[in-house]
């Protein structure tokens, strides 16, 4: 009898368990087009504001100051995993950042851009 019970209860933790562990992956920004290497160069001083949105879409943040525009691209990742029990609750969680800025003088053409040292995979929305 006690050892049914004890085996009851071993079952009814490990069902716990499994039911309780996850994993997630979620992605908020723009899609980072920047690292497409099949697109066509981007060039100080003849890209303009127009063809940059042309090749990337939208930026996440457009910035205006008085001699200069600037193009702001960013792209978040984040994949996690843990489990998460009665007594004991464990998760881990890697955010990758990937960012492109572009700053263009007051006639739209570009002066400069920088991509981020960190880099998330391009990959193309299905």
């Amino acid at each position: 009898m006690i050892g049914r019970n004890f085996l009851s209860l071993g079952l009814m933790c490990i069902v716990t368990a499994i039911i309780n562990c996850a994993s997630w992956q979620n992605q908020q920004g723009v899609v980072n087009k920047w690292r497409d290497d099949s697109l066509p160069p981007i060039e100080i001083g003849k890209t303009s504001q127009s063809d940059v949105m042309k090749l990337l879409g939208p930026p996440s943040q457009i910035i205006g100051l008085k001699e200069q525009v600037i193009f702001y691209y960013m792209l978040e990742k984040t994949e996690g995993q843990g489990a998460f029990l009665i007594l004991i609750n464990w998760s881990n969680e890697k955010i990758k950042y990937d960012r492109a800025i572009f700053f263009f003088d007051k006639n739209g053409v570009l002066d400069d851009y920088a991509y981020s040292l960190e880099q998330a995979a391009f990959e193309t929305m299905q």
